[in-house]
């Protein structure tokens, strides 16, 4: 029997569920309507029906891998368990005090997120580690108890410990670790020196913080998969994907659940990845739009960009993670107008309850998929394989609402709405590559999610983007990214001082000491391979913050190459360099990394020659957003596609899990892995 792997994405309106046969790299995908409050039932719905569909037993699925926006949507809406901190005596309100910078600039009323642990529940403990690592005061014992049992009282369900300096001497909160297991059997315990034992007491305790809050919920959404992929018979292991593109194990999740903060969106950057791999394009940026939000990613030298600096609801996350721009943009964002009377589409979605109003499941605001409809960039009858009817009369009802309130047709609200939503995501595209010192015209943007393609092209000449490539099945392109991701884990430690003066032996013990801890957790049955990288935090003297440095491995140090790779890292970063400047170093890190097979995706990427023409379609009506009218244009059905067919806009592609939109000016040919190239002069 062949061996199945399943990769799963639950976004805000759709769960999409990839099938990929690991022996010839075969990939079959379905999707349903997220369930909510408790996308777990989704899970299994999707489960179910590809059963049904695709017709492989329970024992022949190898491994489930799943990313998920659990964790960020706990975080963000604040919605979790009861979390006590403790803390440094003087330190309680580190998590409110911060970094003193205010959310908006110059709005005086502006008001920063409340922190995942009130201030009542937030706990002084007499005990104080200078910043050299010595202890001016140990913790008693009997003050802990003491704490315990108010935490008892409050019924709180989960702990976070972060005292000061504990990345230079942990052992002060493992102990406290310790007395309130005892103390509070049953109450999860997060301390900083295992979650983050990095200097700058306010990241770590907020990262801390969150882990704590994350814990309990994490906890029951895990054992809620194993119990409802029981009842289909599976028995294989579930593995979920982190914000760092990598997957953990289930346990190594319970332990640091703030290492998927950002799970969802990972799952698309690195299924581009491996596709610019493939294609042998090293340049390009991923653009995710799904029914919520966009996630866009700047891949480069086919690797994507990461960062330590991230935030979830205006609180930091400092774990590393794919630099991934995101913005509330997707078919289900609502249209509306502002108390001037101006049309504006989002951030808020209908995501899948009510839904569009297209949907006809009770939503009545009109919504960017309900413009498509009306439009006739969407054709109603490729919904009917998701399990949705889609009427043509609600959206127009919707927009006829909006149009209503203002001097325009309900068709020039939908082309206005699109042509507000495209500016949106050329912004978005900018601020991970302008805003980085990156040109967009030297990439090619990749699109996938439900409608990603539909506003590919039309961002891109925007952006003066020549190059479009549209994967197969985009819909569903997260969920394959969570199949062929490799396992990760990273750690890091501080070790703070002047380059020149900290020694190579302390540099390696530290390395190996982080290495050590690492491997073991991405040693699975089924990785094929384990691989291990360094790097350091490194900042010239006086600065606030660091660039991470990659250090070859071995048993040396070669000075002279890491810095000059971070000079260079700078000038790209900042616009400067200064050789004859000190350099500090912060931080080293490890990572290891437990490589999974990686199939072939059908052929090498190059089109037979000499090309073919299209097979013949449908027609449709769209409009042309350059010149404003509208034109008639053939209608594709992808399946019927195949490499060496070329196409040219005006031109809808209808895909089984997306829609494409080809404006005139576009032409291309599809690919020997079956992804269609298209460009522009």
């Amino acid at each position: 029997m062949p061996p199945y792997r399943i990769g799963i994405d639950v976004g805000g309106t759709f769960t999409d569920l990839v099938l990929l046969d690991e022996a010839t790299g075969a990939v079959r995908h379905t999707k349903v309507l997220t369930t909510a409050p408790n996308p777990a039932d989704g899970v299994l719905q999707a489960l179910e029906k590809a059963a049904a569909e695709f017709g492989f037993a329970p024992g022949q699925v190898a491994a489930i891998l799943h990313g998920t926006t659990i964790a960020t949507n706990s975080l963000i809406e604040r919605k979790g368990p009861r979390t006590a901190l403790l803390t440094t005596r003087g330190f309680r309100d580190v998590l409110e005090i911060g970094r003193q910078i205010r959310p908006s600039l110059f709005d005086w009323e502006a008001e920063k997120p409340e922190p995942v642990v009130p201030r009542r529940w937030r706990f002084e403990v007499t005990e104080r580690v200078t910043a050299r690592g010595e202890v001016k005061a140990a913790p008693s014992r009997s003050e802990v108890e003491a704490i315990a049992a108010q935490l008892r009282a409050a019924e709180i369900e989960t702990i976070a410990v972060s005292f000061l300096f504990s990345f230079l001497r942990p052992n002060h909160e493992e102990a406290v670790g310790r007395w309130l297991a005892e103390a509070l059997p049953g109450v999860d315990v997060s301390l900083s020196s295992q979650v983050l034992p990095e200097y700058r007491e306010y990241e770590r305790t907020a990262t801390t913080a969150a882990n704590a809050f994350l814990m309990p919920i994490m906890g029951r959404y895990a054992d809620g998969l194993d119990t409802l992929k029981a009842r289909t018979g599976i028995a294989a292991p579930l593995h979920l994907l982190q914000s760092n593109g990598g997957l953990t194990r289930v346990d190594s999740m319970r332990r640091l659940p703030v290492t998927i903060a950002l799970s969802g969106p990972a799952g698309g950057a690195m299924g581009a990845c491996h596709l610019a791999a493939e294609l042998g394009e090293g340049n390009i940026i991923s653009m995710d739009m799904g029914g919520t939000s966009c996630d866009v990613c700047l891949v480069k030298d086919g690797r994507a960009t990461w960062t330590t600096e991230g935030k979830v609801g205006g609180m930091p996350i400092r774990t590393p993670m794919i630099n991934v721009h995101t913005i509330g943009a997707g078919g289900g964002s609502t249209i509306w107008l502002d108390s001037g009377g101006a049309l504006r589409v989002g951030p808020l979605s209908a995501g899948s309850n009510p839904g569009p109003a297209c949907y006809n499941r009770g939503g009545r605001e009109a919504t960017l998929t309900d413009a498509h409809v009306v439009l006739g960039t969407v054709l109603p009858e490729y919904f009917k394989g998701k399990g949705i009817e889609i009427r043509t009369d609600r959206a127009e009802e919707a927009l006829q609402a909006l149009a209503g309130r203002t001097a325009l047709t309900p068709r020039a609200v939908a082309e206005g709405a699109i042509r507000i939503i495209n500016h949106h995501l050329a912004q978005a595209v900018r601020a991970v590559s302008l805003a980085k010192g990156y040109d967009p015209r030297d990439f090619a943007l990749v699109p996938f999610g439900g409608a990603g393609p539909l506003h590919a092209c039309l961002v891109a000449e925007e952006l003066g983007i020549t190059s479009v490539i549209l994967p197969v099945a985009p819909g569903v392109f997260s969920a394959f990214g969570a199949a062929l991701a490799d396992f990760r884990r990273d750690a890091a430690r501080s070790l703070p001082g002047r380059l020149q003066e900290v020694t190579d032996v302390a540099i390696l013990d530290a390395f190996h000491a982080l290495e050590v801890a690492v491997r073991p957790e991405v040693q699975t049955p089924s990785v094929t391979g384990v691989r291990v990288e360094r790097a350091m935090d490194l900042r010239y003297v006086g600065q606030s913050f660091e660039i991470t440095v990659p250090v070859a491995g071995g048993d040396g140090l070669d000075r002279t190459v890491i810095l000059s790779d971070f000079h260079r890292l700078h000038e790209e970063a900042y616009g400067f360099a200064n050789a004859e400047e000190p350099v500090e170093l912060v931080n080293v890190r490890a990572t290891a990394l437990g490589l999974t097979s990686k199939p072939r995706l059908g052929g090498d990427g190059k089109p037979p020659a000499p090309p073919l023409p299209p097979p013949r379609g449908g027609s449709a009506r769209v409009p042309d957003f350059t010149t404003g009218q509208v034109v008639a244009c053939d209608v594709l059905d992808r399946g019927a596609l195949q490499p060496g067919h070329r196409v040219a806009g005006p031109l809808l592609i209808m895909d089984p899990s997306s829609s494409i939109l080809v404006p005139p000016g576009w032409s291309g040919v599809v690919d020997g892995g079956g992804n269609i190239r298209l460009t522009r002069p």
